[in-house]
Parts: structure tokens; sequence; C-alpha cells
């Protein structure tokens, strides 16, 4: 048996805990957040000359109902830090509760992830793997995260944090953009699920002078784990005549919707015209889709499109705000 880590939506003063974490730089320095903090519960400055990784733990009197004890955590040398230090951090978070018993519960946020620009991913690895190594079996370390697009974005790379080999999700998006602005929501829309994780094709990042484009689009369509299909008034006349390539992929995908199980949704579908019915084409009529008219680039949008690419349980589209490693 072996100490928990969670990830958890929100502010670390949100809930109680044993331990809370505050991040701090070897020169002592805070972020705003922490200086607030410090003065709303009355919390000493950390000391200058802490070495990268090392960790004070006092107690937080004064602030009983939220913690027994506060530490300040040397995440960040100047404006770097490694995930060599923040490991370093979890493992004395660990051993701190093995000697103290009356902690079992730690809140840290993402140390090192801001100023020291370490990848948020490699950051709650790090944390996992010394948390692990030196905690108490009924010890847990809960990982607050302020941004609801950084949670999301962990709960769907588990297994790169638990050190799994992942190889990301392939997207092939189908559209008929014409116009700048169409083309650039397009490519905003790809940009942001390669943010995420995703191995996203599409035909302005990946098409070449001299390509066969029709067999460019059987092979994108043939490797793809799931497809988006992009449509608006445009895109279905192009659909249901069977004109141009939105034809060619038309008759490829109708070809590979007939192999797939009715609850497949290797096939996404996003309607951006004003009248989703007027943006089906005939063949994807009974398909559940999104509705992004015009140009709909809100978050919440791409948000729920990325948990249907990952494949996310459904108990966890629920607005779900933690989740265990």
């Amino acid at each position: 048996m072996t100490a928990t880590v969670k990830l958890r939506l929100g502010d670390l003063f949100d809930g109680p805990a044993d331990l809370i974490v505050l991040p701090c730089s070897t020169a002592g320095t805070i972020t705003g957040f922490v200086a607030r903090s410090l003065v709303r519960y009355s919390i000493p400055h950390p000391r200058e000359g802490m070495k990268l990784g090392e960790v004070e733990i006092m107690p937080f009197e004064g602030g009983e109902d939220i913690a027994q004890y506060v530490a300040f955590a040397a995440s960040v040398r100047g404006m770097t830090s490694s995930p060599q230090a923040i490991e370093e951090i979890g493992a004395a978070l660990g051993a701190f509760t093995l000697k103290q018993s009356s902690v079992r519960s730690v809140s840290a946020p993402l140390l090192g992830a801001g100023a020291g620009g370490i990848q948020s991913e490699k950051v709650v690895a790090a944390l996992k793997g010394g948390f692990s190594t030196s905690a108490d079996p009924g010890a847990i370390l809960i990982v607050h995260v302020l941004h609801k697009e950084v949670f999301d974005r962990l709960r769907g790379n588990r297994q790169a944090i638990e050190g799994k080999s992942q190889q990301g999700v392939r997207v092939f998006i189908s559209h008929t953009s014409k116009s700048e602005d169409e083309v650039e929501w397009v490519k905003q829309l790809a940009l942001f699920l390669i943010d995420h994780g995703v191995h996203a094709r599409l035909d302005k990042f990946h098409v070449r002078r001299g390509m066969d484009l029709p067999q460019w689009m059987c092979n994108e369509l043939a490797l793809a784990n799931k497809v988006i299909v992009i449509c608006d008034e445009a895109y279905k006349r192009k659909a249901d005549g069977r004109l141009g390539g939105v034809g060619w992929e038309t008759m490829i995908i109708q070809g590979d919707l007939a192999n797939l199980p009715p609850d497949s949704t290797k096939y996404q579908v996003v309607v951006r015209g004003e009248d989703l019915t007027l943006g089906l084409p005939l063949y994807l009529k009974t398909r559940y889709a999104f509705h992004a008219p015009g140009c709909d680039a809100s978050q919440s949008f791409r948000n729920e499109l990325l948990r249907e690419i990952l494949d996310l349980p459904l108990d966890e589209r629920i607005e779900a705000k933690e989740f265990a490693l």
C-alpha cells in the first residue's frame, strides 16, 4: 500500500488539511497570491537563502481551523526550477507524514509550474514520485489546480503523469473553410487540441505542394482515432452533392460508418452555421452534433469537444473537481 495523490480543482485554502504548502523562491520571494495569503492568515514570510527543493515546515499558529502546519517550498531559483527539485519537495512532505502521525492530508499547488516554467504534467509526476516513496501509506497529497483548462488537460494526461507511454489521440479535422476568419477558427481549434496533447491533423499544417489530396485524405481517415467533421451550409452542399474533396471524404466516411457500432464516437460533428439543421449533411442527420455558430470559440465548447476526443468517462464530464492518480 502506498500513499494517495489526488488532483483537485481550486484554491489550496478552500478545504481543511493537516499541512498546506506555499511556494517561494530560494531568495525568499513569493507571488502576489501567496503574499495576500500571508497577510490574511498572519503567516511569516519565508527566509532567504533556502536551497532549491528545500522545505521549511512550521506550526500554523492562528490558522488551526485551516491546517496544523504550514510549509514553504523553495520551488524556484531565479526564473527556473527542475523536476528533481520538485520531487525532493514531494519526498520532504512525505517524510513529514511519517514524523508527525497527526499529519495525513497535505495540500500543495503546482509547484514550479509558474515562474519555474515546468510543464504541469511533469510537476505532478515529480510530486507524486517523491511523496509516494517517502510518505506514510495512509497519507494523501492533494495537488490544487487553479485553472480549469489545466485541470482538464491533466485529467486527460494521466498516463503521461504516471510514467506510462502514451501516444496522443490522432484526430483528423475535415472542413471546407474558405474565408480567412473560417480558416483561422479551424486553425485555432487544431492548436487548442495540440496544446492539450492531441495529435490533430489539419490540411493547413500537413498538406504540401505536389501531394495527392484524395490519397492524403484517405490515409488520414484510415489512421485517425477520431475525426472532427466541421460542417456549415457550404459543407452540406458539397457532401450531399458528392462535390470536390468533401464529396470524396463523404463516400469514405459513409463506408467507415457502416462498419462501426451504433454507439461509436469516432466521428464528432461540429456545425458552425446559425441553423443546426441547415448545416448537417444528410448522412449525418442522426448524429448528436456540437453547435458552434459564427465565430464561437468559447472555452466551454472546446473543453467539451476535448473530453469527447479523449473518451473521458461520463462521470468525469459532470464538472468533476477532483480525481486520484
